[in-house]
């Protein structure tokens, strides 16, 4: 089993309403009932940015990446660089990994389109979208034992013949093939 420092990385472009959402965000979802830890670049910590720290935070620290898209964060090359990180960790999305939320209407990128948006900008689904994100952490890859809860047997008077006497189409076809032949 894997031991990962935080629940989530965040990708985003930490200008405009991308940081103004991502602050709400991690208000949310890091206090109760939600609980979760949440890996924020440039408000977790003060260093600058590095590809190889940027790589092995991701594939080594987090166990899921909320990538926020938005029409800023299109046009940034790190948010795609970071997305690009992300979704080379997990290609056929297996372990679903990567957990999209789009704040304006803007396309998700090519290679995460498989994945199913959390949709904030749309008004009437915003009362969903914190229980929507925090259900995405649950681990589905295990199956679940089923187990027999009762068993079935006879009720103690009644009793099953001992042999159950069966008649085949064939063997009358034979029977009367036999008549047949003893008759001319």
């Amino acid at each position: 089993m894997d031991n990962f420092d935080y629940d989530a990385f965040v990708i985003y472009n930490p200008h405009g309403k991308d940081q103004e959402f991502v602050s709400l965000m991690t208000q949310v979802l890091t206090s109760p009932p939600y609980n979760l830890r949440l890996y924020v670049p440039w408000s977790d910590n003060n260093e600058p940015f590095e590809a190889v720290a940027t790589a092995e935070n991701i594939e080594k620290r987090c166990k899921k990446v909320l990538v926020v898209i938005s029409a800023e964060s299109m046009e940034s090359d790190l948010f795609h660089f970071q997305l690009r990180i992300a979704h080379s960790m997990s290609p056929s999305a297996k372990t679903r990994k990567i957990i999209p939320i789009r704040l304006d209407g803007t396309e998700v990128p090519d290679m995460i389109r498989f994945s199913t948006p959390c949709d904030y900008y749309k008004q009437d689904l915003r009362v969903f979208i914190w229980d929507r994100i925090f259900a995405s952490f649950k681990d589905y890859s295990r199956p679940k034992k089923s187990k027999v809860l009762k068993t079935v047997s006879f009720p103690p008077n009644r009793q099953v013949p001992a042999a159950v006497q069966t008649f085949s189409p064939l063997r009358r076809v034979k029977s009367w093939w036999r008549m047949r032949a003893t008759v001319a």
